[in-house]
């Protein structure tokens, strides 16, 4: 444990000749000093106390009660957590000491429950994956504290067992281990500044892999995108959810969270321009006649799409933030998201489609690709497509212009737009339709 005194420094001398009484920390060989809101002239400092009497200082006892008050209780802190921080250095309980804080976690469920709070006020979109985490390791573990030390690979291979036995997918566990792994990276990165004397021993990630399984096939043929489009809706919803479908298939697979939160300063001339909230990728879409069709269909006041003017982030002036104005009023995109798949799965049965998993708005990414590939778009297109190259480094800094690559892919996007539209069936390819088509004579 950390030994506390209090001490002067001489050469230090004030402008009035008095020096600040400092907190001496020692740990391990390292010293740190702590400032106390007391100050004294050199010569009247022995002893480690301040000089009263006559010739003395004339607030003395005052001082030094009130410095022996706060020396017991950080010296009281400091035992109470030993086990804790023995192996801290002295600026880091000094850096303890001061956050005022009764009790120095080393706890995976408050550390995290901090990290929770921070995304929140940060507005972060990861916060509820990471409550998620939090709630299985909570289940897993039981009550009581769980120190970082204790997740090790035994703890890991345990709590992966237990959510395979109650049926999770691994691609689930996965993604909450790796919740797991980022909060310990965390607290390496907050706790381990002293390499000689670390707080969190080991790194259990060193050894232990995160395993996922291939995601199933996902890839619907071109006759099945043209069921979906033509589809009768029979209520609201299943027409929103199909339109939503096409326009994110117009749209290169465009994620919901980024579709959802469209604002018409997104849309510059003709085109699309956003960023890709996962990935952070810049996208600049040409907007096609069929994109353009539903945007006005469903055109909204701030948002591109209406379905987000009224979501919880615009009803914080409402006297009741969670009162529905409308049965199509959407929390979040995570709400929007939710309702889409639901009316999807209703179109699947409706259409009676056989498919791997149930239709969910991850097929339109898949299928674009897929069927890109089938109309001869070569593969370095459609990976700048999907976001898999950088292709920002194509764009002018003075501006944001249309660069060569975009060219490609709206000439790409084009064809599978029209690939969709055709009416090529009963064994005539792509290939060979676009072949029988000659392209009109110029007059002279």
């Amino acid at each position: 444990m950390g030994t506390l005194k209090l001490d002067i420094k001489s050469k230090d001398m004030r402008s009035d000749g008095e020096c600040l009484i400092f907190i001496r920390i020692t740990q391990h060989g390292q010293l740190a000093r702590m400032k106390t809101d007391f100050s004294v002239k050199p010569e009247l400092w022995k002893d480690r106390k301040v000089v009263g009497g006559k010739f003395g200082d004339p607030n003395s006892d005052s001082k030094n009660l009130q410095l022996a008050e706060k020396l017991t209780e950080y010296t009281r802190i400091l035992i109470d957590n030993q086990e804790n921080i023995k192996t801290l250095d002295a600026i880091k309980i000094k850096e303890f000491l001061e956050s005022g804080t009764k009790f120095f976690e080393t706890d995976f469920c408050k550390f995290t429950d901090e990290r929770i709070k921070e995304l929140k006020k940060n507005k972060s979109k990861s916060v509820r994956h990471l409550e998620n985490a939090l709630t299985m390791v909570k289940n897993y573990h039981g009550e009581g504290s769980l120190s970082f030390n204790d997740i090790n690979n035994r703890f890991l291979e345990g709590f992966a067992s237990y959510y395979r036995n109650l049926g999770h997918k691994q691609n689930s566990i996965a993604t909450y281990l790796r919740y797991i792994r980022r909060m310990y990276n965390l607290s390496i990165d907050e706790f381990n500044t002293n390499s000689r004397n670390p707080v969190i021993l080991g790194y259990p990630f060193r050894k232990y892999k995160i395993k996922t399984t291939q995601t199933s096939n996902r890839n619907l043929s071109v006759e099945v995108i043209r069921s979906i489009r033509a589809y009768q809706f029979k209520t609201k919803r299943e027409e929103i959810s199909r339109d939503i479908f096409m326009l994110q298939f117009y749209w290169l697979g465009i994620n919901i969270v980024d579709l959802f939160y469209l604002t018409k300063k997104n849309i510059i001339a003709d085109r699309l321009q956003y960023v890709r909230h996962k990935t952070g990728r810049f996208y600049n879409i040409k907007i096609e006649p069929e994109a353009a069709l539903l945007i006005e269909k469903y055109k909204g006041v701030k948002y591109l799409l209406w379905f987000a003017d009224y979501c919880e982030e615009e009803r914080k002036g409402f006297r009741a933030k969670h009162s529905r104005l409308s049965h199509f009023q959407y929390k979040d995109n995570t709400a929007f998201n939710k309702m889409l798949n639901n009316q999807l799965y209703n179109v699947q049965e409706a259409l009676k489609l056989s498919l791997p998993t149930d239709l969910t708005g991850y097929y339109v990414r898949h299928s674009f690709a897929s069927l890109m590939r089938e109309v001869g778009v070569s593969k370095d297109t459609i990976s700048l497509a999907l976001g898999h190259k950088d292709v920002e480094q194509n764009l002018k800094t003075s501006g944001i212009y249309i660069a060569e690559d975009f060219g490609d892919i709206d000439l790409a996007n084009r064809e599978l737009i029209d690939f969709v539209n055709s009416s090529c069936v009963d064994g005539v390819t792509w290939k060979e339709l676009k072949k029988k088509k000659k392209p009109p004579i110029k007059k002279a």
